[in-house]
């Protein structure tokens, strides 16, 4: 609610400086402020969409990419003795678990308001920040 006040006297103070009451230049009426003010509304939605979209698009590809790079692991871990195998294994087990969590939280942003989907973000970058450490992790071990 308080997010959707801000942007509203935002735009109410963006409408009166563009209708001139700053300057003095243009008559203020009430149909201009509230047309500035509709004007500038939907241009953050229209902004807070396509960021919304994008970070969707970039947290997609990372998944997809840590998918390709997790099945190499699991090449590498099939190839190495039993011992480090089953160690290896683990780590995948522990990295696929963190894939998941990612990607669940990534679902959830996808159907998640404009204006709580700027609170869902810093969920689906922890969560992805975690999956790549533990990838990170696994590489190591197999080197």
């Amino acid at each position: 609610m308080k997010y959707r006040q801000i942007i509203v006297l935002s735009a109410v103070l963006y409408g009166l400086r563009a209708a001139g009451v700053q300057a003095g230049e243009l008559p203020v009426t009430p149909g201009t402020i509230a047309k500035e003010a509709r004007e500038t509304i939907e241009a953050t939605a229209q902004y807070t969409t396509q960021q919304k979209e994008a970070f969707q698009r970039k947290a997609q590809k990372e998944l997809e990419t840590i998918q390709r790079q997790m099945a190499v692991m699991q090449a590498k871990a099939d190839k190495a003795s039993a011992s480090a195998r089953a160690e290896l294994q683990k780590s995948i087990r522990e990295l696929e678990v963190k894939k998941e969590a990612a990607r669940k939280q990534l679902d959830g942003l996808k159907s998640a308001s404009d204006a709580k989907w700027s609170e869902m973000k810093a969920g689906v970058h922890d969560a992805i920040e975690e999956m790549n450490q533990s990838y990170q992790r696994l590489r190591a071990a197999l080197r």
